[in-house]
């Protein structure tokens, strides 16, 4: 069995070129209205290879990467190697290796759900200034699209370790645990994509719940992909609707 920091090894090439990143409008509100700035410090916990990292780069005066599968951590290294404000780190979101009282953010995408929740809290709490915030953010897949529902329906027969809705997180519980007294900030932004069945595929193959070649689903998930896109095509591309969901709070 894989560990959590495990579980992507395989599958950096395709998280690099086909992960989608995030909006301007999302992170112009981080800026806007939750108060990222130039002076400010940042941790991107669970950063992979630093999708978001090196874009908060832009907007803030240092950005600690921090990551624990040593794959990915090489790949944030090359992307973000024009970004001189950005250190990679080898760590996890309970052991981040930061210095106490560091921090003007936490963010985390899509990595808050393999925290191991009190632990990860109580490492924020000493690696953050009293009063700053974490910023939790997902892309998410649109399942009610005609698209979307045909294929939830082949991730859910062919990746047996997926257990979520939309690629996202839904439980409501754990950022009510999470955040100081159960409140917290929650903004969605669009995030469409026009993809071609290249990236579809890498797309799909970049999860970590997705079959990798030699399982047994992988050839059946792989066609059925092909299939759908052959079904919803246009010049080319289908119409991979997505949301970027974003929570914001103190903990």
């Amino acid at each position: 069995m894989l560990n959590n920091a495990e579980r992507f090894t395989n599958r950096v090439a395709y998280y690099v070129k086909y992960r989608p990143s995030y909006p301007e409008t999302y992170l112009d509100y981080l800026v806007n209205e939750a108060g990222f700035n130039a002076r400010s410090i940042v941790a991107d916990i669970g950063a992979g290879t630093g999708i978001l990292s090196r874009l908060l780069a832009r907007r803030v005066s240092r950005v600690y990467a921090v990551e624990p599968n040593h794959q990915m951590r090489l790949a944030a290294q090359e992307y973000c190697k024009d970004a001189r404000n950005i250190a990679v780190v080898n760590g996890t979101a309970e052991a981040t290796t930061l210095p106490d009282a560091s921090l003007d953010f936490i963010t985390a995408a899509q990595s808050f759900h393999w925290f191991k929740l009190e632990e990860a809290r109580r490492e924020f709490n000493r690696i953050l200034k009293p009063g700053s915030k974490v910023a939790l953010v997902w892309n998410v897949r649109d399942i009610n699209t005609p698209f979307g529902k045909e294929y939830e329906k082949i991730v859910k027969q062919f990746c047996l370790d997926y257990i979520g809705s939309g690629g996202g997180s839904t439980e409501t519980l754990a950022y009510r645990m999470f955040f100081k007294n159960g409140q917290y900030e929650y903004r969605v932004f669009p995030n469409d994509r026009l993809i071609d069945l290249e990236t579809l595929l890498g797309y799909s193959l970049s999860t970590s719940y997705a079959p990798t070649r030699g399982d047994k689903n992988y050839a059946t998930f792989i066609q059925s992909l092909k299939d759908i896109f052959a079904k919803y095509a246009v010049d080319g591309t289908v119409l991979l609707s997505t949301t970027t969901q974003s929570y914001i709070g103190e903990i």
